[in-house]
């Protein structure tokens, strides 16, 4: 196909099927003159399966603000440009945003080339509330974090009517998230969507309190997306205290660290490696 010049084609690549990869993406991957990668060693066995061999760039979560001004300087040549991330939709929390805001701003053309997006393939499969519907990515590793994230976001539509949330967990996060939703929202609707396309695909669907006791040790392997339906708002969440407040209060009246650190972690659901490093800053 003809790629117009000086244009960044964003491409949605496959979650775990290789067929679901679309002939028209096919075609702006062999004729992109530039390809931004996620993982080039990752995309580098994709091009391979199809075929293709490309100059690949690097563009990660870590690097991408760097990337940017190279590849205006490519797009300011007339360049065409591919961007794609290991898998799914780039810019859908994958790297990409910065650089796709970044071109427009730069006068430059997007084009989009649509395909895989977990969480459309899982809402879709879900039977949950489709619409209306908000994706929240991953979800924090700390457990304090991550907590503060479910309360502040698992609520209905601003209507009252029942509204699903998203977010991506990986398998082996799985039983601990799923635990901390059991807590904060047991009555809800739950499907965790797991290995989506792939030959293990499968769905757990129960109600928030009955989930963690239905993950069994296969399902905590691989990727998941995990789909929460909330249809009756929550009482407001108590406000939870600030730990540097607790700790500088604990030193200043001299109690023992350890037993002022266990107590603080109750607390405020910090771990207490959270709350020991803390302690150190005062």
């Amino acid at each position: 196909m003809a790629l117009d010049p000086a244009t960044l084609y964003v491409v949605a690549t496959p979650i775990g099927n290789l067929a679901d990869l679309s002939p028209r993406a096919v075609d702006v991957l062999r004729d992109v003159e530039l390809l931004l990668c996620e993982d080039t060693r990752h995309t580098g066995h994709l091009l391979s399966a199809i075929g293709l061999k490309k100059e690949t760039w690097s563009l990660h979560a870590h690097n991408e603000v760097a990337k940017i001004a190279g590849v205006i300087a490519r797009l300011e040549t007339g360049a065409t440009v591919g961007l794609v991330s290991d898998a799914g939709t780039p810019a859908l929390s994958d790297p990409g945003q910065l650089l796709v805001d970044a071109v427009h701003d730069a006068g430059f053309a997007v084009r989009t080339i649509p395909g895989p997006f977990a969480v459309a393939a899982a809402l879709a499969a879900s039977g949950l509330v489709p619409i209306p519907f908000a994706f929240w990515g991953f979800l924090p590793k700390k457990l304090g974090e991550r907590k503060q994230l479910l309360e502040r976001t698992l609520h209905p539509s601003a209507d009252g009517e029942p509204m699903t949330h998203a977010f991506y967990v990986p398998g082996r996060d799985l039983q601990t998230v799923t635990r901390d939703l059991a807590e904060i929202r047991p009555q809800a609707r739950v499907v965790v969507a797991r290995e989506l396309t792939k030959v293990h695909e499968g769905y757990v669907r129960a109600l928030a309190q009955d989930i963690p006791a239905a993950l069994t040790d296969e399902m905590l392997r691989g990727e998941a997306v995990l789909l929460v339906e909330v249809s009756v708002a929550s009482a407001p969440a108590a406000e939870v205290p600030d730990a540097r407040v607790l700790v500088a209060e604990a030193k200043a009246a001299g109690l023992d660290r350890k037993d002022a650190t266990r107590a603080i972690s109750e607390k405020t659901g910090l771990s207490r490696n959270e709350i020991y490093a803390l302690w150190l800053e005062f």
